[in-house]
């Protein structure tokens, strides 16, 4: 640690939705308290971050989620911490802005997978930014392709826990069946993702009418919320597939659902990273993916789980029926993502690596 006693930590992220990004402010936050850090996070008041981190024992600066608010708010509250970590574009921006109100250093964790816009400011608040975190190696290459000297970047990947024992039994795994309306001889595929556009799910819906239509036993669920739900729901209707495919909506903590899937599908065209993939490993779930962004730095096929290109539709298909019917096949890929996940991205190692960051921001 350098020397370094003590730290206080500054965790922005004012959005006002729970996806991934949330959750890993929210891991990583609560696993720097466990070492002794001082970490807080600002965050929306009345938003799903702030519940669940008081929840976990992290305390909570409230920061207003429009800009001019969040922008008047932060250099005040800055001045109490000696480092200042954005979770998101938009706060990365605001930290650049406000910088010369604080006088503090902020870095800034990249988790999204397509370029910034050309232009002044994004050129300014990445050389403003002490350090720019990414979390695969994918955004990185980006990154450095659209002008961030590689010097200013590290690649610290996103982390997950091994689920509970509970979440893994076999009464779980019926209750959330149940739950769905799944009876036990069915076949059960399932997505959780947001409802947008890079998710692609209007490719994943065409490999279930492709799959179905060669073992009539299987069901699929799309967990997930967003502004491409009704566009969604036109499709899975013009595909006859209302009674086959599932789309009840967001589920807070759906990935204690995930044992209950017999193979996890993900078709994003577009991916930082892809976290789920990762909680699916864990729970010992087997995965066939596309190869969207950073999700063969996960999903190595052959290997961790099954990749097709971006948008086969049919090879999605193929995939999930090999996982659905060659045994050995899904037994081998499930067991070494299991072994991997536990190995490689464990919560503890991620927050060791922003750990040994931060000292060595604060020892400049």
């Amino acid at each position: 640690m350098g020397g370094l006693v003590a730290m206080n930590i500054l965790h922005l992220n004012n959005e006002k939705s729970w996806r991934g990004g949330e959750r890993q402010t929210l891991l990583l936050a609560a696993g720097l308290r466990a070492r002794g850090i001082g970490s807080v996070i600002a965050c929306r008041s009345d938003g799903p971050l702030a519940r669940k981190a008081l929840e976990a024992g992290v305390p909570v600066r409230a920061i207003p989620g429009n800009n001019l608010g969040a922008g008047l708010a932060l250099p005040r509250l800055a001045r109490e911490f000696d480092l200042i970590h954005c979770h998101t574009g938009r706060g990365h921006s605001l930290a650049a802005l406000t910088a010369p109100g604080y006088r503090k250093p902020f870095l800034a964790t990249r988790r999204v997978d397509f370029l910034p816009r050309r232009g002044w400011f994004n050129r300014y608040k990445f050389q403003r930014a002490a350090q720019v975190v990414c979390i695969s190696q994918f955004i990185a290459n980006q990154l450095a392709a659209w002008g961030v000297a590689p010097e200013r970047m590290c690649v610290i990947r996103s982390a997950v826990p091994m689920p509970a024992p509970g979440l893994l039994t076999p009464v779980h795994r019926a209750a959330v069946r149940t739950r769905l309306g799944i009876g036990p001889g069915t076949k059960l595929v399932g997505n959780i993702a947001a409802l947008v556009g890079h998710k692609d799910q209007a490719t994943l819906l065409r490999a279930a009418k492709g799959l179905i239509a060669r073992r009539r036993d299987v069901r699929f669920v799309i967990l997930g919320d967003g502004e491409l739900r009704g566009a969604l729901l036109a499709q899975r209707r013009e595909l006859e597939l209302e009674e086959a495919v599932l789309m009840p909506g967001f589920i807070p903590q759906a990935e204690q659902w995930l044992a209950a899937f017999d193979v996890f599908v993900i078709s994003s065209c577009m991916e930082g990273l892809g976290s789920i993939v990762l909680d699916a490993f864990a729970a010992g779930v087997p995965v066939a993916a596309t190869a969207g962004g950073g999700l063969p730095e996960l999903v190595r096929d052959g290997e961790t789980g099954l990749l097709v290109p971006v948008g086969d539709h049919a090879g999605l298909a193929e995939a999930m029926l090999r996982l659905l019917e060659e045994a050995e096949l899904a037994e081998r890929l499930r067991t070494a993502a299991r072994d991997w996940v536990q190995r490689e991205r464990s919560v503890e190692a991620m927050v060791q690596a922003y750990l040994q960051l931060y000292a060595r921001l604060l020892s400049r």
